[in-house]
């Protein structure tokens, strides 16, 4: 049994005969004063851990989104900044981030394809102000 394995050159696939298993994108940082944002994040909680953080903890953090994650992640940004009323500043950069995803054939299971796609990010740096 062996698995053949290639590069689809076209994004388009017949949905009917094929399902797509989209890998987990490579996180920048496992370090512990790096957010991630998801769909799912509760933006509250989330606020309150990095306030936290940036009282106790950390003299910086990290927080990152992607796709449709992007203006959550922003948003999220902003309030913290917001809470901290100006001692906290902000540095943003924006990225593409190369995803992979694994195209399986229903009719042939031992056929794999995979397919490279471009999702857009966003890095926020929260860190403390020059008093």
């Amino acid at each position: 049994m062996s698995i053949h394995m290639s590069t689809t050159p076209s994004k388009r696939f017949d949905e009917k005969i094929n399902t797509v298993n989209r890998r987990p994108p490579v996180k920048p940082c496992e370090e512990p004063n790096h957010i991630y944002i998801t769909r799912k994040t509760n933006v509250e909680s989330q606020a309150k851990t990095a306030e936290e953080m940036l009282n106790n903890s950390f003299d910086e953090i990290y927080i990152h989104g992607m796709g449709a994650s992007v203006n959550k992640a922003l948003v999220f940004a902003m309030e913290v900044e917001r809470k901290f009323g100006g001692s906290v500043k902000s540095d943003i950069q924006t990225s593409t981030v190369q995803c992979t995803d694994d195209i399986v054939s229903l009719l042939d299971l031992e056929q794999t394809d995979t397919r490279h796609r471009s999702v857009s990010a966003v890095h926020v740096h929260l860190y403390r102000a020059a008093s």
